[in-house]
């Protein structure tokens, strides 16, 4: 069957696309999975996954799929996320950002106050 799956491999990927056989999984009963790996620019780590199905050793295979697959090592797009989660986690940090922004605030208007009442207690002093 591997000989079978090469074949569908090599007819989905340029001569040069498809890289050293990888492994093969048993993916249930008379189902085989076998992966090379892909030699194509932009696809370091994935593999070309070759699906076959045969019943009996009597029978023959049948192609089921063939597929570029990321493997573990891949470089892959990042875990897609809803607009709405997305808006409320920025909305939730701009709130963060202002609360911080008049503790801030606040704090300077707070130590500005305190030098000009020790400006005042030195003039009174001076005064004297």
């Amino acid at each position: 069957m591997k000989a079978f799956a090469e074949v569908a491999a090599k007819a989905a990927a340029l001569p040069k696309e498809l890289g050293p056989f990888i492994e093969s999984a048993e993916d249930g009963e008379g189902v085989t999975s076998y992966f090379w790996a892909a030699n194509q620019p932009g696809y370091v780590g994935w593999r070309w996954a070759v699906t076959v199905a045969q019943l009996d050793p009597t029978s023959e295979p049948t192609l089921c799929e063939v597929a570029l697959i990321a493997g573990e090592e891949a470089l892959a797009a990042p875990k897609w996320v809803p607009w709405s989660e997305r808006l409320a986690d920025y909305q939730a940090l701009q709130a963060e950002l202002e609360k911080q922004a008049a503790l801030d605030a606040e704090e300077a208007a707070l130590k500005e106050s305190d030098e000009d009442s020790e400006d005042e207690s030195e003039e009174e002093t001076e005064d004297e």
